[in-house]
């Protein structure tokens, strides 16, 4: 991801590279698995310290006014150093939309905390789990006396066992579907939280709503529908979610050339075999795409909400095919050893298969494309 990138961007990323390499290496991350639910909340309040989960929210929010090229570094390093953070749910998401949308006083009650690390706030929205349009949203919330009593069923809602605060995305049936977000604590009545382990270490949660009363004060945005706020949101996460995957392939691709330069066979390094070189080369082409095509994507996130939609689930699509197939090879050409747990190679292995997983499957996203392309030439053949 060097090819577009200023001073400032490289430097953000490196910055975070190194931290994430001082701080969360393979034991500590080994160790937050087993025994902090995957999540080494040390690191994330230094990330908090260092003004970097502030960097992309504006200014006047208290963060520092980056553009998403900023979050796309962060989220590179963290790929590339298999770090297990909320900071899609909690910054990309759940700040984001606090920062774009919320009233003064949500903004002062809550983003303070989240910038400064001390504050989880999770993100359950049915678009964030596949790539469904937002119509098809299932949770509602219904007008009461004060507030609002919410019905619904979020399911691998990442980073729910970590969090303080919950935001849930619903119909307002009342006013004629329209969409809004409301924000919880974990503790409220009415709110109930399972949890499991994620096939990358990190958890997700199911979070259920029956009957659970938040009050005006909760409601995000006021009477406003925030459709285009959402779905605007997810978009972001999902670039984030592409920059992620693309930092692990790197991760994978540089450690399956060292590997190859000194393990022995026939009495010379496998990588001097031409079957192996062109795999590796493979494996290049496949992490420069995915590096190219994400910067596109994540280019187009403050601009024509068409051409975000269409350069996003191109990205998510060619990443999650570049993705996989990068993964195997590594253990491939690492061998038996290549899915010990031992090595980083079979962390990142997973860590690329839930990314797939989220925000959107290759074929979801396929589609989503092609239904875009068709939008859009209908609208050209109209014109």
């Amino acid at each position: 991801m060097d090819g577009t990138l200023s001073d400032e961007q490289r430097m953000l990323r490196e910055m975070v590279e190194r931290l994430a390499a001082e701080r969360h290496g393979l034991d500590v991350r080994r160790t937050a698995i087993l025994h902090e639910q995957g999540f080494h909340r040390p690191f994330w309040e230094e990330l908090g310290q260092l003004g970097i989960l502030g960097a992309t929210l504006p200014e006047g929010c208290g963060g520092s006014g980056a553009d998403p090229a900023a979050a796309m570094m962060v989220m590179s390093a963290f790929g590339k150093n298999l770090v297990i953070a909320p900071y899609v749910s909690t910054v990309i998401c759940a700040a984001a939309l606090l920062a774009r949308v919320g009233t003064t006083a949500q903004q002062e009650r809550y983003l303070p905390a989240v910038i400064g690390g001390t504050s989880v706030i999770a993100f359950a929205c049915d678009v964030a789990n596949d790539a469904a349009h937002i119509n098809a949203l299932q949770a509602s919330a219904w007008p009461t006396a004060g507030g609002f009593e919410i019905e619904a069923h979020k399911t691998a809602v990442v980073g729910g066992i970590w969090s303080d605060h919950v935001i849930v995305i619903a119909k307002i049936e009342a006013e004629g579907g329209a969409i809004g977000a409301f924000i919880l604590p974990v503790d409220a009545p009415g709110l109930g939280m399972r949890h499991a382990r994620t096939i990358d270490g990190g958890s997700a949660s199911t979070i259920h709503l029956h009957k659970a009363f938040v009050p005006d004060s909760a409601r995000i945005g006021g009477r406003h529908d925030l459709r285009e706020a959402i779905e605007r949101i997810c978009d972001e996460a999902t670039a984030m979610l592409c920059a992620d995957a693309a930092g692990s392939m790197d991760a994978l691709l540089r450690a399956t050339v060292e590997y190859a330069r000194t393990r022995k066979q026939f009495g010379k390094p496998i990588g001097s075999f031409q079957a192996l070189q062109h795999r590796m080369v493979d494996m290049l082409l496949a992490c420069e795409q995915a590096s190219s095509i994400t910067q596109r994507a994540v280019s187009t996130l403050d601009g024509d909400p068409a051409e975000r939609r269409s350069a996003v689930s191109a990205a998510k699509a060619l990443v999650g095919k570049a993705g996989r197939m990068v993964a195997q090879a590594a253990v491939q050409i690492h061998g038996g050893i290549g899915i010990t747990d031992e090595l980083d190679v079979s962390h990142h292995f997973r860590r690329i298969e839930m990314i797939n997983l989220q925000y959107g499957t290759v074929d979801q996203h396929l589609q989503r494309y092609a239904e875009l392309l068709d939008a859009q030439g209908s609208s050209s053949h109209v014109r």
